[in-house]
């Protein structure tokens, strides 16, 4: 089979304006919803924080109502993340992984030998036309002080000081100084802002980010207040910010345009707006991607747990997750988790039904399941029946003529190399395996930038198809689109489709939750 090369899919932003660079469809067009009927002209936040976080972090988000003149700093995006026996590992992830392990990667340099000064990329790092009614966007930040709630920082330092705590109790009372605010802004505010920023001192941060907890894991500040936070009644999305971010210490902190891009879009999709959309042909097909995690506070490391999530082509999504369960990889010979009959049944349903109340009681017509370990049937293991579960879960909520696709999407250890240059292959290649099976590079190369602009040798994905209507390419070029669905950040691109990019970080927020408490769905939550 020959390597093809698939077209970079174009987005589609306000006055239908398409590009395949997220940044320039916003510069030309503006947010997607500015066209659908469906924008906010105003993002109302309150912040909460010690007295000196606040004022900073007012100051920081004021900067970016007017333009941002990006500089000649280098940009790299930091956007691997890996799928190893059903995990998605974000390696990436400046918080460190829960579950550490030896997941070292290559780091190759791809800048031109011998260069001096690096040279500006406008179309990587443009500048920031700035968050205003008067711009682009067509929309800004509100801030109603009264809103705001102030830690007092003497309490946060005889916190720290304390040596009859230990590092955990550190970060549980300190968590609770901003529960306690967060609740007291839930439960009298006037008018309850859309969104909440959290500033958390540096100290704090350098001090409590990550403590080792049970063995060879880790348990994570910012995970476990977010958990604390999204699971109170009536809660409203949050954003952990750190106090060196809006300082300018924070280490290998972005260029001061690049925050600007990343923030706005990040908390625009908080608020429900959609800054951009896919030009899929099929508006009516339900991604979802199934993947799994352990379970920190289990006394074994057998126990998983699976989480679904599902989105349309606007990227709007839901979380679900499902029940725990035990995994002996001994026994089963496979450290993959699979799921029982009943278990795939349940969860899917449970997941679909989800989804059609969210998606205006619309139902897809098309169900692609992105799954990070293989499908197993009755024939194959008669007690794990994933695929007759999955199927027959479908089937029972949208009836027996919806199309149904069964995807597995692994990290591939197959790698290609080009024969010439520095730089690595080309992001969106294809080498076909067989008709079912395929490997795709989702990173690498971009014609559009002229570089490379990520940090690591890229990782190309495995695709199989286990079942389905779809050929090999078409599943390749729809997982090649919904990596441009990441509205954490303005990039590119991502290496993973956004069906599993945020599995871990979803998996690991949800284990800090308390076991009584209700999980929100709306994906956003977890950002």
């Amino acid at each position: 089979m020959k390597p093809e090369l698939l077209s970079e899919p174009l987005l589609e932003f306000g006055n239908d304006r398409l590009s395949e660079d997220p940044k320039q469809g916003i510069t030309i067009g503006g947010f997607f919803s500015t066209s659908s009927h469906t924008h906010r002209s105003e993002l109302h936040y309150a912040l909460i924080g010690t007295s000196f976080g606040l004022e900073k972090t007012t100051e920081w988000i004021e900067s970016f109502s007017d333009l941002v003149e990006a500089t000649a700093k280098e940009i790299k995006m930091s956007s691997e993340a890996k799928i190893f026996d059903g995990e998605v590992i974000d390696e990436s992830d400046e918080d460190g992984l829960l579950f550490r392990g030896d997941f070292e990667d290559e780091i190759e340099d791809f800048s031109t030998e011998g260069q001096i000064k690096y040279e500006q990329n406008k179309r990587l790092n443009p500048d920031f036309p700035g968050f205003s009614s008067e711009t682009v966007f067509r929309c800004s930040f509100v801030n109603d002080e009264t809103n705001n709630r102030t830690i007092k920082q003497s309490k946060v330092e005889s916190i720290l000081v304390d040596n009859d705590l230990t590092d955990f109790d550190r970060i549980v009372r300190i968590c609770d100084l901003y529960k306690d605010a967060y609740i007291d802004l839930l439960t009298t505010s006037l008018s309850l802002p859309n969104l909440c920023f959290i500033v958390i001192p540096a100290r704090v941060f350098k001090d409590l980010s990550s403590i080792p907890f049970k063995g060879n894991s880790f348990f994570n500040l910012r995970r476990y207040l977010k958990a604390q936070l999204i699971t109170l009644p009536g809660s409203i999305p949050v954003q952990i910010i750190l106090e060196d971010t809006v300082l300018g210490k924070k280490k290998s902190l972005q260029d001061l345009s690049m925050q600007a891009w990343n923030f706005v879009v990040a908390n625009y999709y908080k608020n429900g707006g959609t800054p951009w959309t896919l030009t899929l042909k099929d508006k009516h097909t339900c991604f979802i991607g199934i993947s799994f995690h352990k379970v920190l506070n289990a006394d074994t490391n057998l126990v998983r747990s699976s989480i679904a999530q599902a989105f349309n082509y606007e990227g709007k999504g839901i979380v679900f997750i499902g029940k725990s369960f035990k995994w002996d990889s001994n026994f089963h010979n496979t450290p993959a988790p699979h799921l029982t009959y009943n278990y795939a049944e349940d969860l899917i349903k449970s997941v679909i039904e989800r989804y059609k109340r969210f998606n205006n009681n619309i139902l897809p017509n098309r169900v692609v399941i992105h799954k990070t370990t293989d499908f197993w049937s009755s024939s194959q293991h008669a007690e794990y029946a994933e695929v007759e579960g999955l199927k027959d879960g479908i089937r029972k909520v949208l009836g027996d003529d919806v199309t149904i696709d069964l995807v597995t999407i692994k990290t591939s250890i197959i790698k290609l190399l080009r024969r010439e240059g520095r730089y690595p292959v080309v992001r969106g290649t294809m080498l076909p395996l067989d008709q079912y099976t395929g490997v795709l590079y989702t990173t690498g190369y971009i014609p559009y930038y002229e570089t490379y602009p990520g940090l690591h040798i890229p990782h190309p994905l495995e695709i199989s198809i286990f079942e389905g209507e779809s050929t090999l390419k078409r599943v390749c070029e729809e997982i090649l689109a919904l990596t441009k669905l990441n509205f954490n950040n303005c990039n590119f691109f991502d290496s993973l489709p956004i069906t599993l990019r945020f599995a871990q970080k979803v998996g690991e927020i949800v284990q800090y939750a308390d076991d009584d408490s209700v999980l929100p769905d709306k994906y956003f939550f977890y950002m």
